[in-house]
Formats: structure tokens, sequence, C-alpha cells
């Protein structure tokens, strides 16, 4: 699943191609994607409607179209939104298609379907994992001291609290195991045993880990691409993840894979305590 990184370049990468772009028409080709209004209030209220930012809220894309209306989008799985020239074909995967004045047409392709949109007007939905996100990495409100008596009071194992949207916005699986193991945190650890000091390393690892993501372009292991339809390079620099069994890039010994909380896992039982 994107990320914060991922979803930030895809946020980057479309900014420049259909920012002031009117809406001229839209074609939904799998109804279950746009999850409000219903789809014919989807392409009624968005024709006409020119994109006037391109923000981002988590792992959450939110194209600005009015005063009193945003898109929100959540790539999911396997989602991508990507804008192209309006004579080259569709992409693969193509469920949605709006196309922009200027030439421009951006698609919404999704291999799995597990993408959603929903099309806000006049605060007339509700969407709880948008409404209810914590502050994110490099953000004013996430500090070590914002992490420090969510932690204390959790006997989830660190990784498992970690990833809660509602406590840390735009954290996924593959930078949950980078953060754990640069600061040398067992993802199975039992929250509430991080010292202070543990608490303050974590804070610094997790920022750095997502500068790190964005800088490179975000992780492409399979369907990840940005707005251009360009893959990432985060993937060559990663410590663990997707290098069970291979050498830690810190100490030599054999990285190690398992599960918690039900999401694959790889660290490194010498260097993280």
């Amino acid at each position: 699943m994107p990320e914060m990184p991922e979803v930030e370049q895809v946020r980057k990468t479309l900014l420049p191609h259909i920012k002031g772009k009117t809406i001229k028409k839209v074609e939904v080709y799998l109804d279950r994607l746009i999850k409000h209004p219903s789809p014919e209030g989807f392409i009624k209220g968005l024709t006409g409607r020119t994109i006037e930012d391109v923000g981002r809220r988590g792992k959450y894309l939110v194209l600005k179209t009015g005063a009193n209306q945003k898109l929100i989008v959540h790539l999911r799985m396997t989602g991508s939104l990507v804008a192209q020239p309006a004579d080259k074909p569709a992409p693969p995967y193509a469920k949605i298609k709006f196309e922009l004045t200027d030439g421009v047409t951006m698609w919404f392709n999704d291999i799995r379907t597990f993408g959603t949109l929903y099309l806000v007007t006049n605060n007339d939905a509700y969407i709880e994992g948008y409404e209810t996100l914590g502050p994110e990495p490099l953000s004013e409100g996430f500090t070590a001291e914002y992490m420090r008596p969510v932690i204390k009071k959790s006997r989830k194992p660190i990784k498992t609290l970690i990833l809660e949207q509602t406590f840390i916005a735009g954290l996924g699986n593959i930078y949950a195991d980078e953060c754990l193991a640069l600061s040398g945190i067992l993802p199975m650890r039992t929250a509430n045993t991080l010292t202070d000091a543990e608490i303050d390393k974590l804070h610094d690892a997790i920022n750095k880990v997502i500068a790190q993501g964005i800088a490179n372009r975000g992780t492409t292991f399979r369907d990840y691409k940005d707005g251009e339809g360009n893959k990432g390079d985060n993937q060559n620099h990663l410590l663990v993840y997707g290098r069970k069994g291979l050498c830690c890039k810190i100490c030599g010994g054999e990285l190690v894979g398992t599960k918690v909380g039900g999401r694959g896992t790889t660290y490194c039982p010498h260097c993280q305590k």
C-alpha cells in the first residue's frame, strides 16, 4: 500500500499537470470505487469544476475543486492517479477517466480495485479514516512529547501501535519496519517498556525514514507509480523491509522475518532490542 512518502510523491508530480485545469468530463468504469455520493452524483458534481490545488493528509490525496468541495482519494493497495496527454492510450487497469482542459487526462487506475474516492461538498460526508487521523511525521504536531504518553500507556507491540493511523498518520508497514530498525527497537516489544530515550530515538527515526522516502520518490516493489507514471527509488535504500535472510547493513548478521499483529515484519535480532 502506498504510504506517506508515496502519496506525497503522487501529489507533487500531479500538481503541475492538473492544478488550474477544469474537469470537462468524468467517466466511471467501476461504480463501487465511488463511496460518496452516487456515481451519477460524483460525475455531475465534478463536471465543470476547476482543480484549485492538490493536497495530502496521511495516505489520502485531497484535490480541492471549490471553496466548499474536495475530492478525497485513498489509493489503498494498488491504486494510482496519473496525469498524461489526452492523446495517449488509457493506462492498464484504468477505472475512472477525468478529461481536463489543455489536453490533459487524469486516470485513476487500480489492479485489485480496493481504492476509494469521495466527493465531499459542503461537508456532506464523514470519512472516519480521514477525519480521525493523528499528526503525521515531519509536522509541527508530531513530537516526542506527543508520542510519549500514548506509548507509555499501551501494552500493544510497538509496531502495531505506530501503524495506527489515529496515532501517526501516513506510516505503513514498510516505514514502520524501517524506523524500528533505525532506532534499534524490536517490532514485537511491548510499547510501554520503551524508555524516554528510546521514544526520542523512535521519533527521530520516523522523521528520518519518511524524509528519506520522500527524497527518493517513494518505494516501488510491484505496483506503485507516481502521478507521472514513474517508479520510486527508495527500495534501493531500505535497511530491513523486504530483506529477510539477507545481511544487516549495520552489523552484518542475518535479518529475520516474523509476523507482528498479522503484518509481515523483518528485523535484526542483534541490533534491535
